[in-house]
């Protein structure tokens, strides 16, 4: 049954995109319904070019079904500039964080939305290594079989079936992100969210889904990236608890 009280917010971060921007932002409008979703909010860098600035202004503009926001990174912590722009929308119940150049197809985010509607308790996540999923051809070459057994032993490690544990593409309800006490500021923040959610056994429901190779940018995944992610799943399986959180959790992920 779906819920009529989920408001959905679609945070999309940019740098240096335009065109790529555009496209993702367009793309969002047309296939997501209208009713589900409390707004999409451009969370622009600090730093972010003046191409980048121009194309958010103007997209901001556009009379689109689903309102879109301006929101500008306020600090150097990225994980933190994210969670203010949440708090900036609070007619949202949750939300989906997505890189504006790493384009997945718009009508696999409508789809993951209407699960995450129809089941709001759960985490919907996209995953590129379920059958029906796929790494994009601009990942390095070689390192999906690496990833592969990266997640088998994530898999071991945490005892759960998540198999794209460092893909953070999810619908997540605000609540946990709001919780979530995160040590890092940068990107890999994202991964130490799934990571924390894993360590409190919340439940998480994986779509399969193909990421689509950058238009804008290159891929900035590096071995050092790498070995920090499997670092950081080894350190959060072993933390406690209120390290993570600002609450206790249970069995299931509620607080």
């Amino acid at each position: 049954m779906t819920d009529p009280g989920m408001r959905l917010l679609l945070v999309v971060l940019a740098k240096n995109e335009e065109s790529q921007l555009a496209k993702t932002v367009r793309g969002l409008q047309a296939a997501c319904a209208p009713e589900t979703v409390a707004a999409i909010v451009l969370l622009l860098a600090a730093n972010a070019t003046e191409g980048c600035l121009r194309t958010a202004s103007q997209l901001r503009g556009t009379a689109f079904p689903i309102p879109v926001e301006i929101f500008m990174q306020p600090c150097a912590d990225l994980f933190a500039s994210a969670r203010a722009a949440v708090d900036s929308v609070p007619r949202a119940t949750h939300v989906l964080f997505l890189a504006s150049d790493y384009f997945l197809e718009s009508r696999a985010v409508a789809g993951l939305a209407a699960r995450a509607a129809g089941n709001p308790m759960v985490v919907h996540k996209f995953s590129r290594a379920l059958p029906g999923g796929g790494f994009s051809p601009g990942y390095p070459a070689g390192a999906v079989p690496l990833y592969r057994l990266f997640c088998a032993f994530v898999r071991l490690l945490y005892g759960c079936g998540v198999t794209d544990p460092v893909f953070p593409v999810m619908i997540v309800p605000v609540r946990l992100l709001r919780l979530f006490r995160n040590k890092r500021g940068s990107l890999l923040a994202w991964a130490e969210w799934v990571f924390a959610l894993m360590r409190a056994k919340t439940p998480i429901e994986e779509v399969p889904a193909e990421s689509l190779p950058r238009t804008e940018q290159e891929n900035s995944s590096t071995l050092l990236t790498r070995l920090r992610c499997a670092a950081i799943a080894v350190s959060m399986r072993f933390a406690p608890l209120e390290r993570i959180w600002k609450e206790a959790f249970f069995s299931g992920g509620e607080a």
